[in-house]
C-alpha cells in the first residue's frame, strides 16, 4: 500500500504541475519565454498522465487515484491554452475508457457505480458540445478529440453502452449545415470508429450517413483532399457496403445515371458538370472498391460480377464522353483507377470489354494536343507512363482469358503504345517496352504468336521504310505517313523489335529446360521461327541492313540469342528422349549409351551446318569492328552451351564423334584464325577466348590443329602485351592437345589445310615468312633504316622490338620506279612465276602491325636485298669489312651463350650486364643466311628469288671466288651459332656442309697415292680429321634425333660408315664389325632416342662403354657425349633406380680404365646431375633429400639465361621448387618460384614462331605444366577440386578414346605433365587417364620398365577415382593393357591365360552382354588381339594347353545342352596337331565374329566340332574321314550364287558326299547313306550359314557407312574448296561400299534375306543412283527370285525419289525385249509411271 500511496503522490504532482498557476506567480515574469516554457511543462505533464493511464500495469493505480484525476481534467478543459485543453480533452476521454473497463472487470458494486458515474460525467460533457457545432471557440472539437480516444482505446463490452449516444449526437452534427469542414474531418473519424468496432450499432444508420456524406461528397465546389477524406471513410464502411449489397449496387447504378444524364444533355459542359462528374466518378469508384474487397474477402465476389457486368459499357461510355468532352488531364487519374478496379473484379471476363477500355486510354493520348475543352490541359508524361501502366495491369488481370485479337489491336504500327518507343521519357518507352514482354511471355500461346507475327510484320514495313530511305525499296504500303521518321528512329525501333522478340524465348541456358519437354518443345518452335524469319528478311549481309553497322550487330545478335534457345530446347528434347528410352532396360533390353551422345552430335553438327556461313561471313576481314566483335560472341555463347550440355549430361563425346565432318566447320574456323590477326586488339584478344572454348568444347577437327596451332604460336609475335599473354596461354593448352590428338608431326605432311591464305589475300599457297623472304614487295628502305637493322641485330641499339618494327613498318617508302627495276635485271623468264604473284600493296603493313616477328622477318630479308643492290657497301664498310663483321657477329652468338652456360656462382649475368637477348641473335642467323643466299643468287641465279640489278649481278659474277670462300669460312661459325640457338634444320645443314668440305678434304689428301701410302697416310692424318668428323657426326646427329628424324640418323650412319671407313676402320677389321664397335655404333643410340625408345636407347649406350675397344674409337669427347644421352635417356623416363645404379657402375668404370686416355671422360661432369637428383627424390617421395641436392645446384639456376635449353631445364628446375614449397605448405613462396620458372622462358618465347610447332612442343608442355600447376595448387584445398582443373588437355584426355597418337610422340614431356597432374590431382579421372595413355604408349615403344611403374601406379590410385563409371572403365582397360605388357615382355603363358580370362564371359556364355559401349569396344579389341596372337607362331612356346583350355570352357558352358551326346576325347587325340589346328581355325572365327558382336551365337560351330570328332575317333575309316571334311570344308567356302552359276549347292554337296561314301565301300545300307549325307549337309549347312553371317555383317556395316556418308553429302557438310580431295575420297570410298553391298545381295541374297531386308529399306538411295546400270544388269537375269525382287525394290524406291535417274536405262532395257519384258522390269516401268508424268517419259524415249 505504501508504494501505491507514493504513486498517488506522483500522479497528483503531474496534475499539480498541469493546473494552471495563480495569478501572482504567473505576473511575476514579463518575459513571453517562460510562459511558453509553462505550456510545454504542463503539456508533457498531461502526456505523462496520458501513458501512465494507458499502460495496463497501472490498472488498479487508475482505479483509485480515477476521482481525482478526472477532477483535474475537468479543470484543464477550460483552460486558457488550446493544446493545454486539447490534450486534457484527449487525456481525459483515455481515463473514462480505461474506467469502463476497469469497471467491467471490478466486482465491487460500490467502486463501479463510482466509476460509471465519472464516465457519465465526461459524457455529459462532450455530447452537449456536439450539438453546438458553430460556436466557434473549438469545443466541439475538444470533444470530438476525446470521444474519439475514448472510443478507440475502451473494450466494446465497457463502452458499447454511449456509442448509440454517441453516434446519434454525430448523425445530429453530420446533417447541420453549419458543420464546417474542418469539424468534418474529425467527425469521420469519430464514425469511423463506431462502424468499425459498433457493427450492430451502426448499421441501421448506415444508409442515412452515407446519404449526408454524399451529399457532402457530390457538392461541386468541395476540395479534392476533403473529398478523398469522405471517400476514405467510404472505404472503412466495406462490411456495411457489403451487408447492405442492393443498396451499394443500387447507388453504382445511379452514379451511372447521373453521369449519363449530365453528358447527354448536348450542351458543350461547363466547369461545374466536369466537377460534378468527377465526384460522381470519385464516389462510384470508391464505393465499387469498398464492396468489392469485402466480398472478396467472403470469397463472394461473383455475386456483383453480373451487375458490374451490365453496367461496365454505359461506365467505358461516360468515360469516353467526358475525355472528349472535358480532356483527360483532369480525369485520367480517375479513370485509371475505375479501370483498373472493374479488371481486378472481372478477371478473364474483363477481356470483352477490354478493345472499348483500351480506346478509352489510348483516347486520352490522341487528345494530348487539344487545350480548348474545359478541364482539358497537356498530357504530362507522367500521364502518359500512368496510362501505359493502367493499360499493362488491364492486361495482366485478365490473365488467360485475353484474346489474341486484342493483341493486334494494341501493337499496331500507328496506335500509341507503339509511338510511344519513342518518347523522350524513359520511364514512358520502358512501359510500352514492359507492354511488349508482356505479351511475348504470355501464358497463351495464341497470344504469344500473334504478338510476335504482330512485330515480324512491322520489322519487314520498317525494313521497307529503310530500304525506301536508303534508295533500295519501292513504296511502302500499310502506313500513313512513312516520311515522318528519321534514320536513327527506324534504326531504335527495329533495335526495340528485335529485342523485345528474345522476351518470348528462355535464355535461362539447358538446365532451365530439363525437365520441361513441353517448354522446350514451345521454345524450339517459336525460336525457329524467329531465326527463319531473320534470315530470310533481315538477313545483316543484304541491303538495307548490309552496311548499317549497328543494325548488323542487333541482328546478329538477336540471332546469337535465338540460336541458344534453339541448341539448348533441342538438346533438353533430346535428353527427355533418352530418358524415356531408358525405361526399356527393365524390360530386360539393352540399350546403347552412346544415343544421347550421338544424337548431340548431330545437333551440334546440324547447328554448325546451318550458321556457319553467316558467322564466316561476319567475321570477313571487310566487317565492322562491332560485327566482328558480336560474332565472336556469338561463337563464344555456342561453345559454352556446348561444354555445359557435355557437363550436364556427363558424357564421354569422342572427337571423331563430337564432329566427323570439316567441311560444316571448316570455313569458321579458318575466319576465326584470319580475325586473330585483325588490326583491332579487340577482335585479336577475343579470337584468343573463342579458340579455347572451341578446344574445350571439341568442336575442332584434328585436321585443324596443326594450322590453328601455327596462327597461335605466330600470335606471341603480336605488340600488345596482354594480347600476347592471352595467346600464350592458349598455346599452352593449343600445343599439348595437337601432340595428343596428331603427334609431332611437321604441319606440311599433316594436311592440305593450311593457315598459309590467313592474312594474305590472295597469295593462297605461301605463308609470309615466304612471301616476305622470295617476293620483292613495293616498299624499300632507307640507307638509315639499313643501319637501324644492323644495330638491332648486332644488339648495339637497344631498343623494344615493336617500337623499332613498327616504326621501321610505318616509315619505309614505296618506290616509284620499282617495276622499272625489275626491268633493269632482264630476266623476267627466269622469276616470272613469282612476279606474276599479286601482292596487295598494304599487305605488308597489315600483317606486320599485328605481328613484330613478320615485320622483323621482313627488315632482316628487306636488309639483305638491300645489300645486295649496294653491293655490300653498308655502314660496317666495303664488301670485305662487312663480310668480316657479320662473321665476328656470328662468333659473338656461340661465345655469349657459352659464357651464359658456363657460369655457375651466379655473379655474372648476361641478361643484366649486357642487356643482350635472345631474338637479335637469331635474327642475325637468319640475315646471313638471307645474305648468303641472295649473294648465290646474285652470280648464279635462282628459280624463286627475284634477280638482282645488274650492276649487282655483274659485281658478285665478278667476285663470285672471294663469296664461296666467306661461305666456307662462316659454315662452322654458322653451325656453332645454329647449335647455340637450337635451331636443328641450321644445324642439320651445316653440318652436312663441313661434313662435305671434310669429306673432300680427306679424299684430296689421299689423291693419287697407292694403296700402301694411302694406308700410311690415313694413319698420320687421323689424328687430324678424325676430332672434326666425329665433332660434327654428333653435333648433327643429335639435332636430327632431337627432331625425331630416326631414318635419317640410320642413313648418316651408313653414309659415314661407308665414307670415313678407311679413316677409322684399321686394315686388318672388317667392315661390319667396324659399323658395330667402331666410332659410329653411338648413332644407333639416338636412332632409338628419336623413336622414342629410350630404355633401349640407355641399353645401346651402356653395352658401347663396357668394351675397351669401343671406348678407344670413341676417345674423351665421344664417351662423354654418350653418357649425356645416357643420362638423357634415364631422365626421359624418369627411370630414377637405373640411373643411380648405372651411376656406380661409372664410377667402377673409370677405376678399371684409370689411366687411359678417355678415363677423364668417364664421369657426369658437364651434365647437371644434382637437379636431376632433386628430381627422383622428389618422384620418390623424399622430399627433405630433394632440397638438399638443389641446395648442391650453382648459384646461377635461379637466374635468368639466353640459352634455350638451360632456360627450359632451369625452368623446370624453379617448378620443382615449387611443387616442394607447396608440399610444405609455404603457400607465399610458391607464386615466386612460379613467376621464375615463367620468366625462364620469356627470350625463347620471342623466337618460337621462327622455328615452329615442333620445336615449341618442349616449351609449350613446360609453360603447360607451370599454369596448370598455378591453377591447381591456388584450389587445392576447395572442395571442388576436381572441376577446378578443367584445362583443354584434360578435357581431350577423357573424351577421345584412342591413347596418344604414336607418330613422332615423346613421352618425356608428357611425364613431366604427368608429374605435375599427379602433384596436385593424384586420383582424379584426367590423371588416372593420362597415365593409362602413357603406360600404353610407353609399352608400344618398348619402354616396359616405365610401363611397369606406371602400371603400379595405376593399380595402386585407380580404386580412389571419385567417378564411378570412369573407375570402372579404367580398372578394366587398366586389366587389358597389363595383358598387352606381358606379351611384350614375353611372358606369353600368362598373356594368353589372362586374355582369355578377360573376355572369357562375353565369349562362353551366351547371356552374358556388355552394356557400356566403351566396354564393348574394349572386349572387341581384345577378341581381334587374341585372334591376332594366334596367328603368330611362338618359337619358345606352345599354345596347345591355352588352345585346349579354351575349348574346354566351351564345352562345359554346352555340357547342359549336349547332354550325353558330347565324346570324350583322349590325350593322344587332345595332342593330335590337325586337331590343334582345326581347333584354332574356329576359335579365330568365333572371336571374330565376338568382336563385330559380342552375343552372337557361337553353337553350330562347337556341334561341328564334335561331329568332326566323333567321326575321327573311328581309326578305320581316317582316310573316309578326312575326304569329307575337306568336302564339307570346301563346300562351306564355296561361292555365292551369282559366281557358282546359278547351281544348288545343298544339292551338289549331297551329290559328293553320296559319291565319296560309295566309293569308300563304308557298308552303309540306302537308308543309312541317305541318313547319313543329310547328317552331313546338316553340319555344313551350319557351318555355311556361320559364313554367310560374316557378309551380312559386312552388309550391315556398308550401309550404315552410306547412312552417314550420304546424309553428310547430301547436307552439303563437305562442301568448300578446302576439303576437295576429301569430298572425293569420301564419294570414291561411297561407291566401293555401294558395290561390296550390291556383289553380297547378289551372291547371298537368299541366304541372308532376313538380314538384308530390313537393311536395305533404310539405305539412301543417292549412292545406288550411281550403279543403275549394274542393277538393271541382274533386274532380269539373276537366277534367285528373291534377289530380283530386291533389286526390284530397290528401283522402285529409286523411281519414287528420283525418276530422272532411272528412267533412261528402264526404257533401255524396255527396248532391248523383243518379247514381253520380265516381271520385275515391268513392276518398275509401273512404278515410273505412277511417279512421274507420262510427258516426261514419252520426251526421254
Amino acid at each position: 500500500m505504501q508504494g501505491l500511496h507514493h504513486q498517488q503522490q506522483q500522479l497528483a504532482a503531474l496534475i499539480a504541475v498541469a493546473l494552471p498557476k495563480d495569478d501572482a506567480a504567473s505576473s511575476s515574469s514579463s518575459s513571453p519565454s517562460p510562459s511558453e516554457d509553462d505550456v510545454s511543462s504542463r503539456l508533457a505533464a498531461i502526456n505523462s498522465l496520458h501513458r501512465g493511464i494507458l499502460y495496463p500495469p497501472n490498472s488498479v493505480l487508475v482505479t483509485h487515484s480515477a476521482s481525482f484525476l478526472s477532477q483535474g481534467f475537468s479543470q484543464l478543459l477550460s483552460d486558457k491554452s488550446y493544446s493545454v485543453r486539447q490534450a486534457a480533452a484527449t487525456a481525459y476521454g483515455a481515463l473514462c475508457s480505461v474506467m469502463c473497463s476497469i469497471s467491467l472487470a471490478s466486482n465491487g458494486r460500490q467502486n463501479h457505480v463510482l466509476l460509471s458515474s465519472l464516465v457519465d460525467r465526461f459524457i455529459s460533457w462532450a455530447l452537449p458540445l456536439l450539438s453546438n457545432g458553430n460556436a466557434g471557440d473549438g469545443t466541439t472539437e475538444l470533444a470530438l478529440e476525446g470521444l474519439r480516444e475514448f472510443l478507440n482505446i475502451g473494450d466494446v463490452g465497457g463502452i458499447e453502452r454511449y456509442a448509440l449516444p454517441i453516434l446519434k449526437a454525430c448523425q445530429e452534427l453530420l446533417e447541420d449545415e453549419r458543420t464546417s469542414l474542418n469539424l468534418l474531418h474529425q467527425l469521420l473519424g469519430v464514425l469511423t470508429l463506431i462502424s468499425l468496432k459498433f457493427v450492430r450499432c451502426f448499421q441501421p444508420h448506415f444508409v442515412d450517413i452515407v446519404d449526408l456524406l454524399l451529399g457532402w461528397a457530390l457538392v461541386p465546389d468541395l476540395a479534392d483532399t476533403d473529398r478523398c477524406v469522405i471517400m476514405d471513410s467510404f472505404l472503412q464502411f466495406q462490411k456495411h457496403w457489403v451487408g447492405n449489397l442492393q443498396f451499394s449496387l443500387g447507388l453504382l447504378s445511379k452514379f451511372l445515371g447521373d453521369m449519363d444524364v449530365l453528358l447527354q444533355d448536348g450542351s458543350p459542359g461547363t466547369p461545374k458538370q466536369f466537377r460534378r462528374l468527377l465526384a460522381l466518378l470519385s464516389c462510384f469508384s470508391t464505393v465499387l472498391q469498398s464492396t468489392a474487397s469485402g466480398m472478396l474477402e467472403m470469397n463472394l465476389l461473383e455475386q456483383i460480377s453480373e451487375p458490374l457486368t451490365t453496367m461496365l459499357p454505359q461506365l467505358l461510355w461516360c468515360l469516353s464522353m467526358v475525355g472528349r468532352k472535358f480532356g483527360w488531364s483532369k480525369w485520367i487519374g480517375d479513370s485509371w483507377k475505375c479501370l483498373t478496379l472493374l479488371a481486378e473484379i472481372l478477371c478473364e471476363r474483363f477481356s470483352t470489354f477490354y478493345p472499348m477500355a483500351v480506346d478509352t486510354l489510348f483516347q486520352s493520348l490522341e487528345l494530348d494536343n487539344i487545350t480548348h475543352l474545359v478541364g482539358s490541359g497537356k498530357i504530362t508524361s507522367f500521364q502518359v507512363h500512368g496510362v501505359l501502366k493502367t493499360n499493362l495491369q488491364l492486361l495482366s488481370l485478365q490473365k488467360l482469358g485475353l484474346l489474341p485479337s486484342s493483341v493486334q489491336k494494341i501493337l499496331q504500327f500507328d496506335l500509341p503504345i507503339s509511338q510511344m518507343r519513342l518518347h523522350p521519357n524513359h520511364l514512358v518507352t520502358g512501359s510500352s517496352a514492359a507492354t511488349y514482354i508482356f505479351l511475348l511471355q504470355h501464358g497463351n500461346n495464341e497470344v504469344v504468336e500473334k504478338a510476335v507475327t504482330s512485330l515480324t510484320e512491322e520489322l519487314e514495313l520498317l525494313k521497307g521504310m529503310l530500304g525506301k530511305m536508303m534508295g533500295h525499296g519501292n513504296e511502302v504500303h500499310g502506313i500513313k505517313s512513312p516520311n515522318l521518321y528519321s534514320k536513327l528512329e527506324l534504326f531504335a525501333l527495329i533495335k526495340f523489335d528485335l529485342k523485345v522478340l528474345l522476351s518470348c524465348v528462355s535464355l535461362g541456358g539447358v538446365s532451365s529446360l530439363i525437365g520441361q519437354p513441353e517448354i522446350a518443345a514451345l521454345y524450339l518452335k517459336r525460336s525457329e521461327k524467329l531465326i527463319s524469319f531473320i534470315i530470310e528478311k533481315l538477313n545483316p549481309f543484304n541491303v538495307p541492313i548490309l552496311g548499317c553497322a549497328d543494325l548488323e550487330v542487333n541482328v546478329i545478335r538477336t540471332l546469337d540469342q535465338l540460336t541458344a534457345v534453339e541448341f539448348s530446347s533441342k538438346c533438353s528434347l533430346r535428353k527427355q528422349i533418352s530418358k524415356n528410352d531408358s525405361v526399356d532396360i527393365a524390360t530386360g533390353e539393352v540399350l546403347d549409351r552412346n544415343d544421347f551422345r550421338d544424337g548431340h552430335s548431330i545437333l551440334v553438327i546440324e547447328h554448325l551446318r546451318k550458321y556457319s556461313m553467316l558467322l564466316v561471313q561476319a567475321l570477313h576481314v571487310s566487317t565492322p569492328l562491332s560485327v566482328k566483335v558480336v560474332a565472336l560472341e556469338w561463337i563464344q555463347r555456342f561453345c559454352e552451351g556446348v561444354i555445359a550440355t557435355y557437363e550436364n549430361s556427363n558424357m564421354k563425346t569422342h572427337l571423331s564423334e563430337a564432329f566427323e565432318y570439316i567441311g560444316v566447320f571448316g570455313k569458321l574456323v579458318f575466319s576465326v584464325l584470319e580475325a586473330a590477326l585483325d588490326r583491332e586488339p579487340k577482335v585479336r584478344s577475343h579470337v584468343a577466348l573463342v579458340l579455347g572454348l572451341l578446344l574445350q568444347a571439341r568442336l575442332i577437327h584434328p585436321m585443324h590443329f596443326y594450322p590453328m596451332t601455327e596462327v597461335v604460336l605466330e600470335k606471341l609475335g603480336d605488340p600488345d602485351v596482354d594480347i600476347k599473354n592471352a595467346f600464350v596461354r592458349l598455346l599452352t593448352q593449343v600445343l599439348p592437345v595437337t601432340m595428343y590428338i596428331c603427334g609431332l608431326l611437321d604441319c606440311g605432311t599433316v594436311t592440305a589445310c593450311s593457315p598459309r591464305s590467313i592474312g594474305l589475300g590472295s597469295i593462297s599457297n605461301l605463308h609470309w615468312k615466304q612471301i616476305f623472304a622470295l617476293k620483292q614487295l613495293h616498299q624499300q628502305l632507307h640507307s638509315q633504316q639499313l643501319v637501324s637493322i644492323l644495330s638491332f641485330i648486332s644488339q648495339r641499339w637497344k631498343v623494344p622490338l615493336s617500337s623499332w618494327v613498327q616504326r621501321l613498318i610505318h616509315s619505309r617508302r614505296i618506290s616509284k620506279d620499282f617495276v622499272g627495276q625489275l626491268e633493269e635485271t632482264g630476266n623476267f623468264g627466269v622469276n616470272g612465276l613469282w612476279l606474276d604473284i599479286k601482292v596487295d600493296e598494304d599487305t605488308l603493313e597489315r600483317i606486320c602491325s599485328v605481328n613484330n616477328l613478320a615485320g622483323a622477318w621482313w627488315a632482316i630479308h628487306e636488309a639483305a636485298r638491300y645489300c645486295i643492290a649496294t653491293r655490300l657497301r653498308t655502314n660496317l664498310g666495303g664488301p670485305t669489312q662487312t663480310f668480316a663483321a657479320l662473321e665476328r657477329m656470328l662468333l659473338d652468338i656461340s661465345h655469349v651463350l657459352r659464357l651464359d652456360t658456363e657460369q655457375n656462382d651466379g655473379n655474372l649475368n648476361i641478361i643484366g650486364s649486357s642487356g643482350a637477348h635472345f631474338l637479335p641473335m637469331r635474327l642475325l642467323f637468319d640475315f646471313v643466311e638471307a645474305l648468303k643466299k641472295n649473294v648465290y643468287n646474285a652470280y648464279e641465279g635462282s628459280a624463286f628469288l627475284p634477280c638482282a640489278p645488274r650492276q649487282s649481278s655483274l659485281f658478285f659474277r665478278a667476285n663470285k671466288k672471294v663469296c664461296e670462300e666467306w661461305f666456307s669460312r662462316i659454315c662452322e661459325p654458322m653451325m656453332n651459332a645454329g647449335l647455340a640457338l637450337q635451331c636443328h634444320d641450321a644445324t642439320i645443314h651445316y653440318c652436312t656442309l663441313r661434313l662435305q668440305e671434310l669429306r673432300n678434304l680427306v679424299l684430296s689428301t689421299t689423291k693419287d697415292k697407292s694403296r700402301a701410302q694411302v694406308a700410311e697416310f690415313l694413319h698420320n692424318i687421323r689424328g687430324r680429321f678424325s676430332g672434326d668428323i666425329l665433332r660434327v657426326l654428333r653435333h648433327m646427329a643429335l639435332a636430327l634425333c632431337k627432331s625425331h628424324e630416326s631414318e635419317a640418323l640410320f642413313g648418316l650412319q651408313k653414309w659415314a660408315s661407308m665414307t670415313f671407313s678407311s679413316l677409322f676402320v684399321e686394315e686388318n677389321q672388317s667392315l661390319n664389325h667396324s659399323e658395330i664397335l667402331g666410332p659410329f655404333s653411338w648413332i644407333t643410340g639416338l636412332v632409338y632416342q628419336a623413336e622414342g625408345q629410350y630404355e633401349k636407347a640407355a641399353a645401346h649406350f651402356t653395352h658401347s662403354l663396357q668394351t675397351e675397344e669401343s671406348l678407344n674409337s670413341m676417345g674423351s669427347d665421344g664417351v662423354q657425349f654418350a653418357i649425356a644421352r645416357f643420362i638423357e635417356s634415364f631422365t626421359a623416363v624418369s627411370d630414377w633406380k637405373s640411373l643411380e645404379s648405372w651411376l656406380l657402375e661409372l664410377q667402377n668404370l673409370r677405376a678399371k680404365h684409370a689411366g687411359k686416355s678417355y678415363s677423364g671422360a668417364l664421369t657426369t661432369a658437364g651434365n647437371e646431375i644434382n637437379a636431376i637428383h632433386a628430381l627422383a627424390c622428389f618422384d620418390e617421395g623424399d622430399f627433405q633429400a630433394a632440397w638438399a641436392f638443389l641446395d648442391l645446384t650453382p648459384k646461377s639456376s635461379s637466374e635468368l639465361t639466353l640459352d634455350p635449353k638451360l632456360a627450359l631445364q632451369r625452368s623446370e628446375q624453379m617448378l620443382l621448387q615449387a611443387m616442394l614449397l607447396q608440399n610444405e605448405g609455404k603457400v607465399d613462396n610458391v607464386s615466386q618460384e612460379i613467376q621464375k620458372a615463367r620468366s625462364m622462358l620469356e627470350e625463347t618465347l620471342s623466337v618460337l614462331p621462327l622455328d615452329g610447332v615442333a620445336e615449341a612442343a618442349a616449351h609449350a608442355a613446360q609453360l603447360h605444366c607451370i599454369f596448370a600447376f598455378e591453377e591447381g595448387y591456388k584450389h587445392k584445398d576447395s572442395q571442388d577440386n576436381p572441376k577446378q582443373l578443367q584445362s583443354i588437355l584434360s578435357s581431350y584426355v577423357q573424351s577421345v578414346q584412342s591413347p596418344i597418337n604414336r607418330i613422332h610422340q615423346d613421352c618425356n614431356p608428357w611425364l613431366k605433365i604427368l608429374r605435375v597432374y599427379r602433384t596436385i590431382l593424384p586420383t582424379s579421372p584426367v590423371t588416372l587417364q593420362l597415365c593409362m595413355n602413357l603406360f600404353s604408349l610407353a609399352r608400344k615403344q618398348g619402354n616396359l620398365l616405365l610401363a611397369n611403374r606406371l602400371h603400379k601406379y595405376l593399380r595402386d590410385h585407380v580404386f580412389s577415382c571419385s567417378e564411378g563409371r570412369y573407375r570402372d572403365f579404367l580398372i578394366l582397360n587398366m586389366q587389358y593393357e597389363g595383358i598387352l605388357l606381358k606379351h611384350a615382355e614375353s611372358n606369353f603363358e600368362d598373356a594368353f591365360t589372362n586374355l582369355w580370362s578377360f573376355i572369357r564371359p562375353c565369349m562362353v556364355n551366351l547371356k552374358s552382354t556388355v552394356s557400356d559401349v566403351d566396354d564393348c569396344i574394349l572386349k572387341a579389341k581384345a577378341c581381334l588381339k587374341l585372334s591376332d596372337w594366334l596367328r603368330q607362331d611362338f618359337s619358345d612356346f606352345s599354345l596347345e594347353n591355352i588352345v585346349f583350355r579354351m575349348q574346354a570352357d566351351f564345352n562345359v558352358s554346352d555340357a547342359s545342352s549336349l547332354g550325353g551326346s558330347m565324346c570324350s576325347c583322349n590325350d593322344e587325340n587332345l595332342k593330335s596337331k590337325p586337331r590343334l589346328s582345326l581347333v584354332i581355325e574356329e576359335m579365330l572365327l568365333q572371336e571374330k565374329n565376338d568382336a563385330e558382336n559380342p552375343i552372337d551365337d557361337g553353337e553350330e560351330w562347337k556341334f561341328w566340332l564334335e561331329s568332326a570328332e566323333h567321326l575321327r575317333n573311328e581309326n578305320p575309316m581316317k582316310a573316309l574321314v578326312q575326304q569329307v571334311v575337306n568336302i564339307l570344308e570346301a563346300a562351306a567356302g564355296a561361292p555365292g550364287v551369282e559366281n557358282s552359276g546359278g547351281e544348288c549347292l545343298s544339292a551338289k554337296l549331297a551329290s559328293q558326299l553320296q559319291i565319296s561314301l560309295l566309293r569308300a565301300n563304308a557298308g552303309l545300307e540306302e537308308s543309312d547313306l541317305s541318313s547319313t549325307v543329310d547328317d552331313l549337309v546338316h553340319v555344313w549347312w551350319s557351318l555355311r550359314k556361320r559364313r554367310v553371317s560374316l557378309f551380312g555383317h559386312a552388309a550391315h556395316g556398308f550401309i550404315q557407312y552410306l547412312s552417314y556418308s550420304s546424309v553428310k553429302l547430301c547436307d552439303g557438310q563437305l562442301a568448300g574448296s578446302d576439303c576437295e580431295s576429301l569430298k572425293q575420297k569420301t564419294g570414291s570410298y561411297t561407291l566401293r561400299a555401294t558395290l561390296y553391298v550390291l556383289h553380297i545381295l547378289l551372291n547371298y541374297g537368299l541366304e541372308l534375306k532376313d538380314t538384308l531386308e530390313p537393311a536395305l529399306s533404310t539405305v539412301p538411295l543417292l549412292p545406288w543412283q550411281e550403279i543403275t546400270p549394274q542393277l538393271f544388269a541382274r533386274l532380269s537375269s539373276h537366277p534367285e527370285q528373291v534377289v530380283r525382287k530386291q533389286l526390284e525394290g530397290l528401283l522402285m524406291m529409286l523411281a519414287k525419289l528420283s525418276p530422272w535417274s532411272i528412267v533412261y536405262p528402264t526404257l533401255v532395257d524396255v527396248n532391248a525385249y523383243e518379247e514381253e519384258p520380265s516381271e520385275e522390269l515391268q513392276h518398275v516401268v509401273g512404278c515410273l509411271l505412277q511417279w512421274s508424268s507420262l510427258e516426261f517419259i514419252v520426251d526421254v524415249r
